[in-house]
């Protein structure tokens, strides 16, 4: 595998890597992946009409989000980050296309950061330990239920011997296409709703300033004109893979992913390859999910949002296709959240690197 040594280095000197695990130490309890133990800090929880697993807090009931770290792997490791994403593509004689209703989500595969401190290298390997009880305690639950279950887990191997424990944690983005619910309410021949405008006292120039308020009375003053939000859709064609006869949209559009750089500023789309190409340092904020199918069950954790806390300088991968089958049926969760604030909360001082 191709490496950057200096840049690792600096990783390592610079202390960057034990920096970020002391931060994930030092949330709440139960909030890092690596710190968080199931059935104490969060629990199962079975859907009645679906048969799916959600996992919950064990103190509160929400929904559980927990935080993790690695570094992404290249594709050969089972990365599927592009306009195709996780996307089954069928047969010559049966292609799948890409269409309105079609879910695709990209796919990382997380790896030990390269040259791991000790406390990041016991982290990572206790990200994949708290994985392994929930997979362990279902397996034994199966076998007392006498049942013969085929089970897909969040976890994968380097190579075809999976008798070990495994090298990667595998993550899924949000949906990458959507109908924006503008769009939505106009095929279903509803007209959106008009926003109103807040007047506030003139300035001492004589000018009056408004700000738009949302239907749920919230205004976006906050938002600098011309900023990226999760509320932005854009024109699937930005992706430089995307194309051809594959892809069948009408209305779906390309949504914003919540992908953040190191400054925590929202990443868009023309710069997602460059940005999260092999070997970067990520952050992820995630929930986790268990899908019934028949006689298989599949484990996937879905991110909501990553963040960038170390760039890398390999080469960015050659744009291809990388099929997968399944894809499970998971409601994304909100961006604002408590898992969500205490990532933002993660700082990195500025280091100089070695070019």
């Amino acid at each position: 595998m191709e490496v950057d040594p200096a840049r690792y280095d600096n990783r390592v000197e610079d202390g960057l890597y034990d920096d970020v695990v002391r931060q994930l130490m030092a949330l709440p309890k139960g909030m890092s992946l690596g710190d968080a133990t199931y059935k104490d800090d969060f629990f199962r929880d079975s859907n009645i009409h679906t048969g799916n697993f959600a996992y919950k807090c064990k103190d509160s009931g929400a929904e559980y989000e927990t935080v993790l770290v690695g570094e992404i792997m290249p594709r050969p490791c089972g990365t599927k980050f592009g306009a195709i994403g996780n996307h089954y593509l069928g047969t010559a004689n049966t292609p799948n296309v890409i269409d309105d209703k079609t879910r695709v989500k990209g796919v990382f595969a997380l790896g030990q950061p390269t040259q791991s401190t000790e406390m990041m290298y016991v982290n990572f390997s206790n990200q994949i330990a708290t994985l392994d009880d929930v997979i362990q305690s279902d397996i034994e639950e199966l076998k007392k239920q006498n049942k013969d279950v085929n089970i897909k887990e969040w976890t994968s191997h380097a190579g075809t011997d999976q008798t070990g424990a495994p090298e990667f944690i595998m993550v899924n983005t949000e949906q990458l296409y959507a109908v924006p619910k503008a769009m939505q309410q106009a095929i279903q021949g509803k007209r959106a709703r008009i926003v109103k405008k807040m007047i506030t006292n003139s300035n001492e120039g004589g000018e009056t300033k408004s700000t738009d308020s949302s239907a749920d009375g919230s205004n976006k003053e906050g938002v600098q004109e011309g900023a990226i939000t999760t509320n932005m859709f854009y024109e699937p064609t930005v992706l430089p893979d995307y194309g051809g006869d594959l892809f069948q949209h009408v209305n779906a559009k390309l949504h914003q992913l919540d992908i953040r750089n190191v400054e925590n500023v929202l990443i868009p789309p023309q710069e997602w390859y460059s940005s999260l190409r092999r070997g970067t340092l990520v952050m992820i904020r995630a929930t986790l999910h268990a899908f019934n199918w028949k006689e298989r069950r599949i484990y996937q954790l879905n991110a909501h949002t990553i963040r960038v806390m170390d760039p890398s300088k390999l080469e960015v991968e050659p744009l291809s296709s990388q099929p997968n089958g399944f894809d499970g049926n998971a409601t994304a969760s909100s961006s604002k959240s408590r898992a969500s604030d205490a990532m933002a909360s993660v700082q990195l001082g500025k280091r100089t690197r070695e070019e």
